[in-house]
């Protein structure tokens, strides 16, 4: 609490101009006078990465393994990790590497989209054991809690976001 305290008069007695950027898994956690005006000016919410965003991430972590991309199937993994974070999908490459050196057949080969495939196939993302909780998310950004990351998730923010109507005064019986 101390040390939160001490950011929190930081941030409100700074002298010169700092843009400070947080990330938060559960902003719900986060206290009131954290996110008023002022001391967080803007709330961004980033969704789970689109087909296209996932398809970068693979090229990403491919060459990081100094392989070409142009021999793994990049269209057809992006579709399959629907639903998969970057974490997730770097995960599911290391897994397909150590599945490819120790295979019994072929000990020591390189891995192949099929073990990528394979390696996903094993994994539950978090878009499914959480999938509550990104819904409330999801949620809350529809209600105008927060800005969009991405204009994908803006727009279809928009097409989901359902106003509530509220009726004052007594309540008719079910």
């Amino acid at each position: 609490m101390r040390v939160f305290g001490s950011i929190l008069s930081w941030m409100q007695e700074k002298t010169k101009p700092v843009f400070i950027v947080a990330t938060a898994n559960n902003i719900a956690m986060l206290p009131p006078e954290l996110l008023r005006r002022g001391r967080c000016d803007e709330i961004f919410f980033l969704d789970l990465p689109t087909h296209a965003e996932r398809r970068e991430i693979f090229e990403v972590h491919i060459k990081k393994r100094k392989r070409p991309v142009q021999s793994f199937a990049l269209e057809r993994l992006a579709a399959t990790a629907e639903g998969y974070v970057g974490a997730e999908i770097e995960q599911a490459i290391i897994d397909a590497m150590y599945a490819a050196y120790n295979d019994r057949t072929h000990p020591g080969r390189d891995f192949t989209s099929e073990d990528i495939l394979a390696a996903l196939a094993r994994q539950v993302p978090l878009s499914q054991s959480q999938r509550e909780a990104i819904g409330a998310l999801r949620q809350w950004l529809a209600e105008g809690r927060a800005q969009s990351a991405s204009c994908l998730e803006a727009q279809q923010a928009q097409e989901q976001f359902v106003p509530i109507q509220l009726q004052i005064g007594p309540q008719p019986e079910p």
